[in-house]
């Protein structure tokens, strides 16, 4: 029978002798690349459990019948395993308020079947392990917040050539409006009305082209060659920002390479050094000029970063002077250090033992999944896939008495007794209401609102909606009893709303009508009994609406 099997994905692929081989193909490497996984593959599951609907009936189609009574038939006779099938551990954290998850395998499985929770060292996905890893040049390239890292230097980067281009451009219409030729009377006004003013455009005009040098100090301005048009040959061609950066820079402050010192601040140069003499002869020829009080804003093209690493060496003034300590005038000097210290010559240390120390240690990863209390209550509550662990006894909490605590902490400081619109309460009856839905409910305090949603999750697109949530006492019980809900300004509201709008979201006031207190504590009934309204906000624009 013919070679009928396929290789499965991942499986290794035997290799073929030397002599089988057909010729002009090329060797596979040695370190080859592992296949890319889509998403969709990885965050299949939208929970921690498996499903198994029956397939789709079709009345136009009498044979779907006959495979939805198949499906049926053979979910009887061989039923599926009772899911939750793994039911992870948690722990309860009373100094966060959260239920911590140390497991890797439960980590991973939280975060890629329903992104639940937050990495400890991360943004959101854990992956502190991964980036540690490609820091180290041992795992993969590609993570989603060095990725993140990469771009925004990049558009910083861009914003700042932008910027030097804008300026060069600038400088450049100046100087071509300054070297018009003046033919008429009307041309000769228009001239520059100062000596400073002519000075200063000279100035430019020799630095740009790189003969900005010591001895033009020396020259009569009005010895200098006839102005030319910027179409003919000796007009500047290109500008560099460093050198036209600050305009007021005097022609006699050049030093011996042709650098031009950096001015001080508020307008004034330092003062050049003269020599005798210059000092005893003074040239007629220099203009006396008192420089102006201008403002002007300078670009680096160098952007150094201060982000410190582990890895790096301690600064090498200190580092290799006792031990890194300083005098109180500075860096401890050679003339400071006491008779009994001896200076070596510098050595290259030897750093093959330290990489074999390095290569035998292996990478633990000390991150943990942080839930909030209402995702650790879904999981526990809605699906059973989770047991949070009391530290004091050391023992799992049931759902009620999960319930109980989660709702005492969430209560504002003073208040003891639980009411029906207790923080917690309301937060989480939002997050069941559109986690039924099938959307993914993370925190949204970075954009000032309650909730962001996911279409998916994170990974796939940015949140469409932001969620406000706002308790509504509708029903009869309080307006008896007189009670007065909090009321929100109008400013307020505006103001959240063009936060949601500048971020391209929309936002949705969620109203939770309050249910009269009652005695009974179970979570079903008293979830049950709670209802959310959703309102869209949008902002009008009267350009757009015309």
């Amino acid at each position: 029978m013919a070679n009928d099997e396929k290789t499965a994905p991942g499986a290794p692929i035997a290799s073929q002798p030397e002599s089988e081989k057909p010729k002009g193909t090329k060797q596979a490497k040695s370190s080859a690349t592992k296949p890319k996984v889509p998403l969709h593959q990885i965050y299949a599951l939208p929970a921690p459990i498996r499903t198994f609907p029956l397939p789709s009936f079709y009345p136009n189609n009498p044979l779907s019948l006959f495979h939805v009574l198949w499906a049926w038939t053979n979910q009887v006779l061989f039923p599926p395993p009772a899911e939750p099938s793994v039911i992870h551990q948690g722990r309860w954290s009373p100094e966060t308020r959260s239920v911590h998850v140390r497991d890797p395998k439960s980590i991973r499985a939280l975060w890629e079947q329903g992104f639940f929770g937050k990495g400890s060292y991360s943004r959101s996905e854990p992956n502190w392990l991964k980036r540690e890893l490609s820091r180290q040049g041992q795992g993969e390239r590609k993570v989603a917040e060095l990725v993140t890292a990469k771009r925004r230097e990049e558009r910083k980067m861009m914003k700042w050539d932008r910027a030097r281009k804008e300026q060069e451009a600038i400088l450049r219409t100046r100087l071509a409006e300054a070297f018009v030729a003046p033919v008429g009377p009307k041309e000769l006004l228009a001239l520059p009305n100062s000596p400073q003013d002519l000075l200063r455009l000279l100035s430019l005009t020799e630095l740009s082209n790189g003969h900005a040098t010591t001895n033009s100090s020396n020259d009569d301005i009005t010895s200098q060659p006839p102005m030319t048009p910027p179409g003919s040959q000796s007009s500047p061609t290109s500008l560099s920002m460093p050198t036209v950066s600050e305009p007021e820079v005097d022609r006699d402050q050049a030093n011996e390479n042709g650098a031009v010192p950096f001015p001080s601040l508020n307008g004034h140069p330092p003062t050049p050094p003269k020599s005798p003499a210059m000092a005893s002869e003074p040239s007629p020829n220099i203009v006396s000029i008192t420089p102006k009080r201008r403002k002007s804003v300078r670009f680096s093209p160098n952007v150094e970063s201060a982000t410190y690493e582990l890895s790096d060496p301690p600064s090498p003034h200190l580092g290799s002077l006792l031990n890194g300590r300083a005098t109180n005038g500075g860096p401890t000097s050679v003339a400071t250090l006491p008779e009994s210290v001896e200076i070596s010559p510098t050595r290259t240390p030897d750093t093959s033992s330290a990489v074999e120390s390095a290569e035998k240690l292996e990478m633990v990863d000390r991150e943990h999944l942080q839930l909030s209390p209402e995702e650790a209550f879904y999981l526990v509550f809605a699906l059973g896939s989770l047991s949070v662990i009391d530290p004091t006894i050391g023992k799992p909490m049931a759902s009620g008495e999960l319930f109980n605590k989660l709702r005492r902490l969430s209560l504002p400081h003073g208040l003891t007794t639980l009411q029906p619109d207790d923080p917690f309460l309301v937060q989480y009856a939002v997050y069941h209401h559109f986690r039924s839905l099938g959307w993914v409910p993370r925190s949204g305090i970075k954009f000032g609102v309650d909730w962001l949603l996911y279409v998916g999750g994170p990974v796939f697109s940015h949140a469409e909606f932001a969620v406000i949530v706002l308790p509504a006492y509708t029903d009869p019980y309080w307006k008896a009893h007189g009670h007065t809900p909090q009321k929100r300004s109008w400013h307020w509201l505006h103001s959240v709303n063009r936060v949601q709008s500048h971020a391209l979201k929309t936002m949705v006031i969620v109203y939770v009508d309050i249910p009269p207190p009652i005695e009974d504590e179970d979570p079903s009934s008293l979830l049950r009994r709670y209802k959310v309204r959703e309102f869209f906000m949008k902002r009008w624009l009267s350009n757009r609406s015309r």
